[in-house]
């Protein structure tokens, strides 16, 4: 029966061509469901079933894009994506689907406005993008912009399938640059919003790819990427995410099942709530993990410390040492790698040497500039584990001291002192913020009871005269890029 389900009705162009839309349904059917069977799978194969169904979706598909149709025509196409769905999730099977061709018109609906004709595309390109081979003929068309499309207007979990198809997709270099060339770094960062994990993951590892090229790793900043990734990585514990548990295949089998999908299996399947311990699991080190790509741009990695992310990131390689707690390894190495990415930076490497007691510190630079391999870091967070529980609190303590958002320690003037940078012959200096403002700045403090500025009162009212005359000539006349720009100076009493 099912040999003649194939030869004498799918195969047959008398039949194809004579068959009600209603009997070519009933075929379909009886296909997707025999076809849940790996055997009839590959006997589809060897009578032709496979090519024979490729050309059939393809007349229906150039005829429903171009003049929308009925509703047989919506289910016909949701059961053909779900049977080269069930035949591109076995790895050895996906060179069949491509050779037919059925690859391109996958592609094509993805502009489908049925939300069912398109689950069904995006499913079974999902499950053909997980072959290097596939994605690179699916890369080659023009499926970038659509999928931009669906992440900017569709429900939840269009969108999640979308996303997690361009993450395999942008694998592709061309991918890549399509991506940038529609406009799409705005709509992936506008995505970091929500709270549907899977969505947000496949995002972040969107961007990570995409900050091979310095231009979309320039753009990511520009349009406040890294602000925003520092946001989730410093407040993802207080907030709540839901996801779903259901794979390709059970979505595509809800999907071709009648009124199951978009009503209920996958809406109710979307509302639960994600234990933490996910996060430790995917959603950090994939933040982190972006992180570590945008700071080999210098610009880029002087915002990640201007916007306390080296504090940001410190915290993340602490152990967890509550009781029941669960292991933090993965995260403490992706922590460690984004940590000794900015400290390859020159300029940022003072920071660092507050951090780690002296044998970690040679530990943490011994590692190498820019090593990606996450595995040279497992040592790094073995030895901070092992640590004892006082060296474990002097850590901590220096994690906090680069804290650019902690409490002054006090106050000069209307300038909040932030923290000591330095001493020197005639005074200290310090990091401070203006009580009203944002932007961060030195102050040096002057002691002017210092025998250099005079015995008596008299004197040093003199000495300060001529440092405000002098100070008032640079002002006026010294800009270099290179030189430290000076404000003001002011008295302040003891």
């Amino acid at each position: 029966i099912y040999s003649t389900l194939i030869m004498h009705n799918l195969a047959c162009r008398e039949w194809v061509d004579r068959a009600p839309p209603i009997h070519f349904l009933r075929l379909l059917v009886c296909l997707r469901l025999l076809m849940r069977d790996p055997f009839y799978q590959k006997v589809f194969h060897e009578l032709g079933g496979v090519e024979s169904l490729a050309q059939y979706m393809e007349t229906v598909a150039d005829g429903y894009l171009g003049y929308a149709g009925e509703q047989t025509v919506v289910d016909r196409l949701v059961n053909i994506t779900n049977i080269f769905q069930k035949l591109s999730a076995v790895v050895e099977q996906r060179e069949w689907v491509i050779e037919s061709g059925a690859h391109r018109t996958l592609v094509k609906l993805v502009a489908s406005r049925d939300n069912n004709v398109l689950l069904g595309a995006l499913l079974a390109l999902t499950s053909l993008a997980e072959s290097s081979e596939c994605r690179e003929k699916i890369g080659g068309l023009s499926i970038v912009e659509n999928l931009l499309i669906v992440l900017q207007e569709y429900d939840l979990l269009s969108k999640r399938l979308t996303a997690e198809l361009l993450r395999l997709l942008c694998v592709d270099p061309r991918v890549r640059e399509q991506v940038k060339v529609y406009e799409g770094v705005p709509i992936l960062l506008s995505l970091l919003h929500s709270d549907h994990l899977k969505l947000l993951w496949s995002v972040v590892w969107i961007l990570v790819q995409l900050c091979e090229d310095p231009e979309a790793s320039t753009e990511i900043r520009v349009w406040g990427g890294i602000k925003q990734l520092l946001h989730i990585l410093q407040g993802c514990w207080d907030r709540n995410f839901v996801s779903d548990r259901s794979s390709i295949g059970s979505l595509s089998s809800a999907n071709a099942a009648p009124d199951s999908l978009s009503q209920g299996y996958c809406s109710s399947s979307c509302v639960k709530l994600i234990p933490k311990i996910f996060l430790l699991c995917l959603y950090v080190p994939a933040c982190c993990a972006a992180v570590t790509e945008l700071v080999l741009n210098d610009t880029n990695a002087q915002q990640v410390v201007q916007e306390n992310g080296v504090y940001i990131i410190g915290r993340l390689i602490l152990p967890n040492n509550k009781k029941n707690a669960p292991r933090t390894d993965l995260v403490q190495c992706y922590a460690f790698r984004a940590l000794r990415f900015l400290f390859s930076m020159e300029r940022n490497r003072h920071l660092f040497k507050r951090l780690f007691p002296s044998d970690m510190f040679e530990m943490f630079i011994d590692i190498g500039h820019y090593i990606r391999d996450i595995t040279t870091y497992e040592k790094l967070v073995a030895k901070l584990n092992s640590l004892p529980e006082e060296e474990l609190k002097q850590i901590v303590e220096n994690i906090e001291s680069v804290n650019q958002d902690k409490a002054p320690t006090k106050f000069i003037g209307n300038y909040a002192i932030l923290d000591h940078l330095g001493s020197g012959a005639f005074g200290s200096v310090y990091k401070v913020r203006k009580h009203s403002g944002q932007n961060l700045l030195a102050m040096k403090e002057v002691n002017l009871h210092n025998p250099a500025f005079g015995k008596d009162k008299k004197d040093r009212d003199n000495s300060v005269e001529k440092i405000v005359s002098e100070l008032t000539i640079i002002k006026e006349q010294l800009h270099h890029p290179n030189i430290v720009r000076y404000y003001k100076t002011f008295l302040e009493s003891e």
